[in-house]
């Protein structure tokens, strides 16, 4: 064995082993408590990793080096099977190596699911490509193991199913067979079993420990977000579209008191306004809605949803051009980047069948698909996107070095 084959891997390990000698201490943030605690409405694969190490060493650092660790292992994995395929230098190794290594200097002690949820991200790409340039039951058992890790880690992976399914239908294109479309069917079907299924168990194990999140101050749940949305474009005088008086003169007063503070769409001022506005409004809205929740003997959730609906309903426009605001306002080029890369790889794709044109359209809907979830049901912060935009941002740098290799 010659060292210098494994010079990328022993940078990493290296790199690990001074990130956790500098400090392994657990960072807490205000998510932190329900993901130590076990919630209702989380997805159950963190908590039970951080249940099962703190029953073995009783301590979060275990957490730390584990996830620091993780990560350390997954970049690995995916620059070895990079290279593998795209026959890559050792420079370019090292820098596709220490490029994805990078992120984890922010978030590696952190007590959320960001560490895991990438180092799973980069295992599941790692798989995908195995899977593209050599289809396997073994590479498709893996694939398929990793989508359903994410789904369990976090609920913002449920955009990984339209992904799996495009893959699937560009794999089974490429290798048209009875016995191609039977493992692709049984993969997908089973991630949707096990996925549900454990989500299930988890919440009827848990729902007699949690009935307080079942309650009134539950506002979990897609409309959580949307309902900000709705709230922002719209205006007061749009409250005539209710017919429930008591709901009337709560949105008259959370507009009066969001108007008093210029946080709705009508005092714009500018790029990220509404980053601004989100918080107040949030804040502002909870404490008003959770009285009239109780009121009316509903969830926090179900009021959401209902004024979200008819809100959206009536400023549809607005909501609309709302929507590709936050895709410019955030990250532009991790949208239309990706994009062009799918409108320039799905012709050659049809036309020659190519794995490389469908690796690219895979990359490609991955980074779309998680901005998409995010801008739409989510708050957009950059730790939301780490998942795919550095691993869009790799395949991009091999596409440019493959194309310079070739001049």
């Amino acid at each position: 064995m010659k060292i210098k084959n494994y010079t990328t891997e022993i940078f990493i390990l290296t790199l690990v082993l001074v990130l956790l000698f500098y400090s392994s201490n657990p960072v807490f943030y205000p998510d932190s408590p329900r993901y130590l605690k076990g919630s209702l409405n989380d997805p159950p694969l963190y908590f039970f990793i951080i249940a099962t190490m703190q029953s073995i060493f009783t301590t979060l650092n275990s957490i730390v080096i584990l996830q620091t660790s993780f990560i350390g292992f997954g970049t690995i994995f995916i620059t070895k099977t990079i290279t593998k395929y795209f026959d890559l230098n050792i420079i370019v190794k090292t820098v596709v190596a220490l490029f994805l290594f990078l992120p984890i200097i922010e978030f590696y002690n952190h007590i959320l699911t960001e560490p895991f949820s990438y180092g799973f991200s980069l295992l599941f790409v790692s798989f995908a490509v195995r899977l593209i340039y050599n289809f396997n039951i073994l590479n498709l058992v893996w694939s398929s193991a990793f989508v359903v890790a994410l789904l369990l880690m976090r609920n913002q992976f449920i955009f990984l199913y339209p992904v799996i399914l495009l893959l699937y239908l560009g794999i089974f294109i490429s290798h048209s067979s009875k016995k191609t479309f039977t493992l692709l069917i049984i993969s997908f079907l089973s991630i949707i079993l096990i996925h549900n299924s454990l989500i299930s168990l988890n919440k009827y194990i848990k729902k007699d420990s949690f009935k307080n999140q079942t309650s009134f101050n539950n506002s979990s749940g897609a409309f959580n977000f949307i309902y900000i949305d709705a709230i922002y474009i719209s205006t007061i005088q749009d409250i005539e579209i209710f017919k429930d008086d008591d709901l009337k003169k709560t949105l008259a007063k959370i507009f009066k008191e969001t108007e008093s503070q210029k946080v709705l769409l009508k005092h714009y001022n500018g790029r990220g306004h509404f980053g601004f506005s989100f918080p107040i409004i949030m804040n502002q809205s909870n404490v008003l809605l959770k009285d009239l929740a109780i009121q009316k003997n509903a969830t926090l959730a179900s009021l959401k949803k209902e004024i979200s609906i008819k809100l959206i309903e009536t400023n549809f426009k607005k909501y609309i051009k709302l929507v590709f605001k936050k895709f410019y306002d955030s990250s532009w080029l991790f949208i239309f980047l990706p994009f062009f890369m799918v409108l320039a790889a799905f012709p050659i794709f049809l036309k020659e069948k190519s794995n490389f044109s469908l690796l690219i359209m895979f990359i490609s809907t991955f980074s779309i698909s998680n901005h998409s979830i995010v801008y739409l049901f989510g708050r957009v912060q950059p730790r939301y996107l780490i998942y795919t935009d550095f691993i869009l941002l790799i395949f991009v740098f091999i596409l440019f070095t493959i194309f310079l290799q070739k001049k």
